[in-house]
């Protein structure tokens, strides 16, 4: 497969949403949510790229995977838990899905990620953007082992909670992870997922109002004096050049726990290309789906087990 001719500067994005690095972390997580994005670009007042500030960023400097649990914080995390967090209608794919068709509805539900499920619901793992960029160096290089998607899902135990999962646990695994998502199973079937936008959004909403009614020192979260984006932010030693070509940049992207890769040039900011910007432009390079079987119509949880699905709703 030959991509040697699609580089960087053609499928970059160059308006960007940026924070800076002396934003307050409380407003630069509000951007996040506001904006619906995964990460912010920080750029200092040169112009410079410096780092990026994500989801992650903001569950770790608010403290929140980690409340002492004698806090009213933390006890307020502790009365939240999956079952009323989590997405019932999430895109699904069936096991016997052809890998290139599970990339097709990734991106044309603009998802990062679904659950692989057999057709009683039984979860067998979780195939993401990271799972497609894999897909794609392998046929790069001509060792791709099979078009079945279950030959590239990843099924990993901390990925997995249960309905009773309290929210302070759920935000002390994405604490601890890169995971933007966690399978909710009963048993072994499959009945929602909690993605960290999710999680951080109710964690917010707790401070908010616990912050109407505490004592001014005590409204600030437990950062000490560490309180904008600069403290917190990701620092990345580089990005890609304009000239790069896609499989170098999807050889990065497994390399980054990242949505993002920034394009910069001698520190300058440029735009930034994400994993669905990079499978977007070589998604034509893919074969063909040859057989009916591969090009089954997309699903969503409510369908896959009604007697389950309905049990919950």
């Amino acid at each position: 497969m030959d991509t040697t001719t699609i580089t960087a500067e053609e499928i970059m994005t160059t308006r960007l949403a940026v924070t800076s690095p002396e934003t307050h972390l409380a407003t630069a997580t509000e951007e996040l949510i506001k904006r619906r994005v995964s990460g912010l670009p920080v750029v200092d007042a040169a112009g410079n790229f410096v780092g990026r500030f994500s989801e992650r960023s903001a569950i770790v400097a608010l403290d929140l995977g980690t409340t002492d649990d004698d806090s009213e914080v933390a006890r307020q995390l502790g009365k939240i838990c999956a079952a009323d967090l989590m997405n019932r209608r999430s895109l699904v794919l069936d096991s016997r899905q052809d890998v290139f068709h599970s990339i097709k509805l990734l991106l044309d539900r603009k998802v990062s990620g679904a659950s692989v499920v057999d057709a009683d619901g039984t979860l067998r793992g979780v195939f993401s953007e990271k799972s497609a960029m894999r897909v794609f160096i392998g046929l790069c290089w001509e060792q791709l082992p099979s078009s079945e998607i279950t030959a590239w899902a990843v099924r990993a135990e901390e990925r997995q909670i249960t309905e009773e999962t309290r929210l302070n646990e759920i935000l002390n695994r994405f604490h601890n992870t890169h995971y933007r998502r966690l399978m909710v199973l009963r048993g072994d079937k499959l009945v929602g997922e909690v993605t960290r936008r999710d999680a951080l959004q109710a964690a917010l909403k707790i401070r908010r109002e616990l912050s109407t009614t505490a004592e001014p020192e005590s409204a600030e979260p437990s950062t000490g004096l560490k309180t904008n984006v600069e403290s917190w932010m990701y620092r990345e030693n580089t990005g890609v050049r304009r000239s790069d070509d896609v499989l170098a940049i999807a050889q990065r992207f497994q390399r980054s726990p990242g949505r993002q890769i920034p394009v910069v040039h001698e520190d300058r900011l440029e735009g930034q290309i994400s994993r669905s910007d990079l499978l977007r432009a070589v998604q034509r390079c893919f074969p063909e789906e040859t057989t009916s079987s591969h090009r089954m119509q997309p699903l969503y949880l409510s369908s896959v087990n009604k007697r389950d699905a309905g049990a919950v709703m």
